[in-house]
């Protein structure tokens, strides 16, 4: 192998970047995520996937408030975005729904808007980082907030061109090697 190729096999190594996968699939998979009620007794339904998740906030009656979370962690380092559409009979301020970023909550939703409410959210996550979806009660009281996400789609590793640089050089060594014999 020449110093070329292997000067190129080490750029290539170096300029690994992201891909992106659609849907809950692959490492985004349901199986590979976690669901968690923190003084709540929300629910995640899956059975949309991989074109859809939906997320149910807590109404546990406990007047205090909770959490309904449910993570994952990237595969990759690169942009996460999804469509959400929201409802609830409680009211907003009551159930607000947003995105967790290695545990900080944003909110997406308007407390002033209405009970139903759509968009689409963006953000970036390095390799390894936590992130997920979250409904906050306030009170768990009067009833439940619940968000359907879909057109899901986040980063995961891209193959490496190593090897078939490696597989290149060796493909013009072969002939050398072949010629001097």
């Amino acid at each position: 192998m020449t110093v070329t190729t292997v000067g190129l096999t080490l750029a290539a190594a170096s300029g690994a970047s992201a891909a992106t996968v659609s849907g809950f699939q692959t490492p985004y998979a349901p199986i590979n995520w976690t669901f968690t009620n923190s003084n709540a007794d929300g629910f995640v339904n899956t059975g949309g996937a991989p074109a859809s998740i939906s997320l149910t906030g807590g109404n546990n009656d406990s007047v205090n408030s909770g959490t309904t979370d449910y993570t994952t962690t990237a595969a990759a380092a690169g942009t996460v975005t999804f469509d959400w559409n929201y409802s609830t009979v409680d009211g907003p301020f009551w159930d607000p729904f947003g995105y967790l970023l290695n545990g900080s909550f944003t909110q997406v939703t308007n407390n002033g808007g209405g009970v139903f409410q759509n968009g689409t959210s963006t953000f970036n996550v390095l390799a390894g980082d936590s992130f997920g979806f979250r409904i906050f009660t306030r009170d768990n009281l009067f009833g439940r907030a619940s968000v359907t996400i879909s057109n899901f789609s986040a980063p995961i590793p891209e193959p490496s061109t190593v090897l078939s640089l490696l597989v290149l050089g060796g493909l013009g060594a072969g002939p050398k090697y072949l010629k001097r014999n």
